[in-house]
């Protein structure tokens, strides 16, 4: 341990080091809030998404990792006229949210009356702060997603907005983003964004959060249930069975009772995260064998 700690110490890249980074970051530029908070979450998520689904998408083109699909057989491969629409839409609603993060920017900085202090901006936050305002982030973004995401399933709104999403009734990652504009803003965007918002995070805090919140959603979309990876057998069954675990993870679908119907399935059974390269499925398997 000792010996750890002494190369940690010699060849970990200093506090100073990280700065400078930074610095150079903010440099390149032009320390213009307007880009760092207006503009590079979008940014920063678009990169993210589109790396993170095009690496699905060869998963369910090459077929290679289907022992580990939620719903086997389906998606292998997707049709080439439903893909092409479903990256239309989502394009579309990036392009949406970009504007939406700008004119969010100037509103908030009207409202204020001056941009964040330069000087807070100007200095790399500490790793307690981040993982203080990330946690917060994401309790905000299930408070605010389940309501929201909820809401859109009432009639009054369920067929004018919310089921573009559920044609998806097994969905793949691309289709995350994919659903009505307002349902985008109202559902994706602000749930993810508000907790920065309201905690005036380090711009670094935010785009990691933009990062974190991206994969996930992309994940839990991708109808596999990888090693390792957030397990996406409970927004999985949401998308084929609609009025069940309107959550992220679950926390208020089990306070007031919309995952009851999910929690008699095998799908619960199977909702676990994967230590080990076998599907959920075998090692489902293997545990009824032993009890038996």
């Amino acid at each position: 341990m000792a010996g750890l700690a002494s190369f940690a110490r010699d060849w970990a890249p200093s506090p100073d080091f990280w700065q400078q980074k930074w610095t150079a970051v903010l440099d390149a530029f032009g320390h213009n809030q307007r880009v760092l908070f207006g503009m590079m979450p979008s940014v920063v998520s678009g990169v993210v998404y589109w790396t993170v689904s095009g690496l699905f998408m060869l998963i369910d083109f090459s077929g290679l990792l289907a022992a580990y699909k939620v719903q086997p057989g389906t998606n292998q491969p997707p049709s080439a006229p439903r893909l092409s629409n479903a990256a239309r839409v989502v394009f579309v609603n990036q392009v949406v949210g970009f504007l939406f993060g700008l004119v969010a920017f100037e509103f908030g900085r009207w409202l204020n009356g001056r941009e964040i202090d330069p000087e807070v901006v100007a200095v790399l936050p500490s790793i307690p702060t981040m993982l203080q305002h990330l946690m917060l982030t994401f309790a905000f973004r299930e408070i605010f997603f389940y309501y929201s995401h909820r809401l859109l399933h009432h009639r009054l709104f369920y067929k004018r907005f919310h089921k573009q999403h559920h044609e998806w009734t097994a969905p793949i990652a691309l289709i995350a983003a994919y659903c009505h504009p307002l349902e985008h803003i109202v559902s994706n965007v602000l749930p993810v964004a508000i907790g920065p918002v309201v905690l005036k995070s380090h711009p670094l805090i935010s785009w990691s959060w933009f990062v974190l919140v991206t994969c996930w959603t992309l994940t839990v979309h991708s109808g596999y249930h990888l090693p390792l990876a957030p397990c996406p057998e409970f927004h999985d069954f949401h998308h084929q069975m609609s009025n069940q675990n309107y959550g992220v993870v679950g926390i208020l679908d089990a306070l007031h009772k919309t995952d009851l119907q999910w929690r008699n399935t095998q799908s619960f059974e199977r909702s676990f995260i994967l230590f080990g390269l076998r599907p959920s499925r075998q090692v489902l398997d293997r545990t009824r064998i032993k009890k038996q």
